[in-house]
């Protein structure tokens, strides 16, 4: 048995080995409990990677690398995580470590140099990696020359990059990450082919690499492959679920694609992983769009802020969404910066003009259409826009020229054809309407709505025939529309049927309350049956309706310009009507016109000069009568200052440049007058009024011989032609020196042959009394062209004149047969057709019935007061007095109120008057004609119908 020392002996020597394994189990433990946690830390880094929290990872693997601060590993790892979220500062400080503890040169050279990359160090990466020595292990020759390349590309050294990255591939042909630079290389140089093949080399090699998937998502999805995209970003997600990227960019190609539950399943998995991620909320945002929950979209967008401007179409959708909820003014400004940042999109452009049209702003809407459109990027759509802003902003021939262009993009699209028949109807363009309705009709036979446009096109060419021939083919379900209605009215207007007239346009009144043509066709109804207040009455409802409607504005200051008594009542309500609407352009300019016509200038000046057309931009027109407004109460400072503001706004207007110039003369300084004009003709050397008020200035200062040698000069330079070679002789014509005029005339022919210069020289000759001279002029232009419509009407006026009838009348039957549309020559060949008919004889009347059709196409075209008369006076001579009596009276009614009147129009009324039976009124009619000192054709037969009348026949 153990004694007590021995036991304590033993218990010594156990004392004294403890110690030691003390030490043993301390060591091992320390490295155990040292393993434990950096295991621990990596594990949650990891699974904060895959689920997508990149703080969290990076956070961990810092941790990790506290407990174990030589791992190279680690650094590695927490270099990697620092470059996911951009901490470039810790990457490569990390990357640096890891080198430096013996992580793989490769794989750390390549974090190194990435986050080098990372911060734009391009010339620091350039520097401190160097192109490798000859004997470096290729593999890390490869990373650093890939490396380099990509530096290269941020330096814009393409060339270099190109040899370095090839010089990599080399060196490296079957590494992911080497192909992977070569793609970047290519797409940098635009070869979008070549980046997909190394693209497709690095998946061959590594079929998970991240980069390499990420890139080629990205190609596929910009060239156009919306489904390869989605496959190969869903293939990514199926390496990294928590690749916030590549759940974004997938949600993009298929909400492309038009799967939004789809896209919608991405974002909430990417905002999952990253609830703040600034692209998946605005892809929220932009999902509660598409659906139209357009509550919420705001309420997302809002939350961003500022940051929606970060997305390219960040400033649109947020203007979508303010025009969907009813915030016309914020949508307005994000449209309008969205357009100030990309005016080439399309998208944005129509958005913005379509606030503005809905704001009542055609002209702006027009206004940015139309710069989209010089920029080439209008589509059809875009064009369609266009030609409804012009529409509503009153410029028919512009709206048709746009639809034009729309239906030139679109040629199968019916309806843009259909809007593009209506538009030219619009426009006056008969001959481009019909032509349009007849192409919608061989797209699709069963727009049988065409053939109301048919109508009104032959309506328009004053073909009353073919007009009743189109209708008749309108279904009887469709003729109840508002342009049915109107043709049926016009058709029996012109026909002088005045009671079928006013039931048709009443029908159309009854079924379309606001129709603006029917209130027209019955005020020309009314004035044909005498009644001046219904006239007025509906004149004044088309302007309460359409504030800028040109014909209602001119017939109502023309009737408060005349001496009748309709001539007060027309004007208060041509002055109600701009009252109502004062920031109407078109009906200020109206009225003030009717102002100063009637010498009330400060009138003019006040509604032209009023705050609400000020506070818009009131265009040359009414600023240049605003100008003349001003000078008519000698308020000279005044007019030069509207005038020159003219000229800022369009330095081509000829009417404010001349303005000016005639203010800067009457002031004394003709030299400035002078220099104005010259600058104008500098930019328009052309211009005929531009050249002719420089010559007028130049010799109104410096006398005749001097504005003749102005005239010669201007005439020596061909950019000045034709108008220039006239100068001269016009000149010389207001000297009254004709016959020097017409040698000026002649030689400035022979020198350059023009229309100009034909007309010019047979009105000459006509002055002078030399009727053959003066046609020869203008046979000798026709030789050379002979389509010239102008110069034949003119030779049948002189053929008329000298008594050559027979010439007259062949020459204007070609005219009409080329230009169907010319009213003059359509009325001056009625006139002389009825004129040598006799109603007696059957040959007479087929005469005078076509003389008729003739004439009615005449009226419809230019109502005016000859083609009245003559429509009026082929009427009664066919024994439809009641017919052609309204007609006759409303055309010496007009002469009468213009103090010009005609007495051979008043010869034919006394006539009408008396075979109405209304023979009091024909013996004072015909009396006051007889009584006048005034010689016409008519008198021996006026006097004696006067005598015939009074003697009780």
């Amino acid at each position: 048995m153990f004694t007590r020392e021995t036991t304590t002996a033993t218990g010594a020597r156990l004392r004294a080995r403890r110690p030691f394994r003390l030490a043993l189990l301390s060591a091992a433990a320390a490295a155990l409990l040292a393993a434990m946690p950096a295991e621990a830390s990596v594990e949650r880094a990891r699974a904060a990677q895959a689920r997508g929290d990149l703080r969290a990872a990076q956070i961990e693997y810092r941790n990790a690398v506290r407990t174990d601060p030589n791992s190279a590993a680690l650094r590695a790892a927490l270099a990697q995580a620092s470059l996911d979220i951009g901490d470039t500062d810790t990457a490569e400080k990390e990357a640096r470590a890891a080198l430096e503890r013996g992580y793989d040169p490769v794989a750390g050279t390549a974090l190194l140099m990435r986050s080098y990359l990372a911060r734009g160090r391009f010339d620091d990466l350039l520097r401190d990696f160097p192109p490798p020595a000859a004997n470096a292990p290729p593999a890390v020759a490869a990373q650093v020359l890939s490396g380099r390349a990509l530096a290269q590309i941020g330096t814009n050294q393409k060339d270099e990059a190109a040899r370095s990255v090839a010089e990599a591939v080399r060196l490296a042909p079957d590494t992911a990450a080497v192909q992977v630079v070569a793609a970047q290389v290519a797409l940098a140089d635009g070869k979008r082919d070549v980046a997909e093949a190394a693209l497709d080399r690095a998946l061959a090699i590594e079929p998970n690499n991240v980069e390499a998937l990420l890139r080629k998502g990205t190609v596929q999805y910009e060239r156009g492959d919306l489904q390869g995209a989605a496959d190969t970003f869903a293939k990514l997600i199926g390496v990294m679920p928590g690749n916030t990227i590549a759940r974004t960019r997938r949600a993009d190609a298929l909400l492309r694609l038009g799967r939004d539950a789809d896209a919608l399943a991405e974002v909430e998995a990417a905002l999952r992983t990253a609830p703040g991620y600034a692209v998946a909320v605005y892809q929220r945002a932009m999902l509660h769009a598409r659906a139209q929950e357009w509550r919420q979209a705001d309420e997302i967008l809002q939350r961003l802020g500022t940051a929606v401007t970060n997305f390219s179409d960040g400033l649109l959708l947020l203007a979508a969404t303010k025009q969907a909820l009813g915030q016309r003014d914020l949508a307005e400004d994000a449209a309008r910066r969205y357009v100030a940042r990309r005016p080439e999109d399309p998208r944005g452009v129509k958005l913005l003009a379509a606030l503005e049209m809905a704001a009542g702003r055609p002209d702006a809407a027009a206004g940015t259409l139309e710069r989209l459109a010089m920029r080439g990027g209008a589509d059809a759509e875009a064009y369609e826009m266009l030609g409804r802003a012009h529409l509503a902003a009153r410029r028919p021939r512009e709206s048709a020229e746009a639809y034009e262009k729309a239906a030139e993009l679109a040629r199968d699209n019916v309806q843009l054809q259909a809007r593009l028949a209506a538009a030219r109807l619009a426009s006056g363009d008969a001959a481009g309407a019909a032509e349009a309705a007849e192409t919608v009709l061989r797209l699709d036979p069963s727009q049988t709505g065409m053939h109301q446009i048919l109508a009104g096109a032959a309506l328009a060419r004053g073909d009353l025939a073919a007009a009743s021939a189109a209708l008749e083919k309108v279904p009887p379900a469709a003729r109840d529309t508002e342009l049915v209605g109107i043709i049926d009215g016009t058709i029996d207007l012109v026909r002088v049927n005045l009671p079928g007239a006013r039931t048709a346009f009443e029908s159309v009144l009854k079924n379309h309350p606001n129709s603006v043509r029917a209130r027209l066709g019955l005020a020309r109804v009314a004035a044909m049956q005498g009644n001046g207040e219904e006239v007025d009455k509906l004149l004044a409802e088309v302007l309460e309706r359409e504030p800028g409607n040109a014909e209602a504005a001119l017939r109502l200051s023309a009737a408060a310009q005349s001496s009748t008594p309709r001539a007060a009542a027309a004007r208060a309500s041509l002055e109600r009507a701009q009252a109502a609407a004062p920031d109407n352009i078109p009906l200020a300019i109206a009225t003030a016109r009717m102002q100063l016509a009637l010498r009330e200038p400060a009138k003019a000046v006040a509604i032209l000069d009023a705050t609400e057309l000020r506070q818009r931009r009131r265009g040359v027109e009414a600023l240049t009568l605003l100008a003349e407004a001003h000078a008519a109460q000698e308020q000279w400072q005044e007019a030069e200052a509207a005038a020159r503001a003219a000229l800022a706004e369009d330095p081509n207007s000829i009417t404010a440049r001349q303005q000016v110039a005639a203010l800067l003369l009457r002031g004394g300084n003709a030299r400035g007058a002078e220099g104005l004009l010259e600058i104008g003709l500098n930019a328009q050397p052309a211009s005929m009024p531009l050249q002719q008020s420089l010559v007028q200035v130049v010799r109104q200062d410096r006398g005749l011989d001097a504005a003749l040698e102005t005239a010669d000069r201007l005439a020596r330079n061909p950019r000045t032609r034709p108008a220039s070679l006239a100068l001269r002789g016009d000149l010389l014509r207001g000297a009254d020196r004709n016959e020097e005029a017409a040698q000026a005339y002649a030689a400035g022919y022979a020198q350059a042959p023009s229309q100009l210069l034909a007309l010019r020289l047979a009105s000459t000759h006509q002055a002078l009394g030399k009727p053959d001279q003066a046609a020869a002029a203008l046979s000798t232009w026709l030789a050379r062209e002979p389509g010239d419509a102008a110069v034949a009407s003119q030779l049948a006026q002189i053929e008329l004149v000298s008594g050559r009838t027979a010439e007259a009348e062949r020459r204007l039957a070609e005219i009409v047969k080329a230009s169907p549309e010319d009213w003059l020559s359509l009325n001056n060949l009625a006139w002389l057709m009825q004129a040598r008919s006799d109603p007696a004889t059957a040959e007479g009347k087929a005469t005078l019935a076509q003389a008729r059709l003739l004439a009615e196409r005449a009226y419809y075209i230019s109502p005016t007061p000859e083609t009245s008369d003559t429509l009026g006076w082929i009427l009664a001579r066919e024994g439809q007095v009641e017919a052609g009596l309204p007609l006759i009276r409303q055309a010496a009614a007009a002469t009468v109120a213009r103090q010009r009147a005609d007495p051979s129009m008043l010869y034919r009324l006394g006539f009408a008057l008396k075979e109405a039976g209304q023979r009091d009124e024909a013996i004072r009619v015909l009396d006051a004609v007889v009584k006048a000192d005034v010689q016409f054709p008519e008198r021996e037969a006026a006097t004696r119908l006067l005598e015939t009348l009074r003697a009780g026949g």
